[in-house]
């Protein structure tokens, strides 16, 4: 099992700061409580590798890191209710994918169009002018 580091990162000032505050079970614990700054988030993670891989002497790809951000409170709060959206979003669109694969399918075998299938989905005339009416493997 590879070692996981946990890690905390949080803004101070123009710095995004790390701090190693864990370690999976049987992992080296020699980073603990090492810190180290990046000046952006984008690059706070691979700092915070960085920074382990060097404590420790070993390949950045040696181990894992779960890191956790430390936002303000009215950043964390919009950043969790859009990341919630999103997971709602990306789960109706997997939900539509199989149903529509299913009615489509349903909907050509027993004759109607593509046009008609695009109209009963609510779908655009360009849905149906985009699909070759006769291959249903697809669906």
């Amino acid at each position: 099992m590879r070692a996981t580091y946990d890690v905390r990162a949080w803004r101070e000032g123009a710095w995004w700061m790390a701090e190693v505050i864990g370690a999976s079970d049987g992992a080296d614990r020699a980073p603990l409580n090492a810190v180290s700054h990046a000046r952006t988030l984008t690059s706070i993670e691979q700092t915070a590798r960085d920074l382990v891989a060097t404590i420790l002497d070993v390949d950045e790809t040696t181990f894992d890191l779960d890191l956790e951000y430390v936002l303000p409170t009215d950043v964390d709060t919009v950043v969790c209710e859009a990341i919630g959206a999103r997971m709602w979003l990306d789960a109706a669109q997997e939900l539509w994918h199989e149903h529509s694969t299913i009615v489509v399918r349903t909907l050509l075998g027993h004759g109607f169009s593509l046009r008609e299938t695009a109209k009963l989905l609510g779908l655009s005339e360009q849905w149906a002018d985009q699909r070759p009416e006769r291959d249903i493997s697809r669906w």
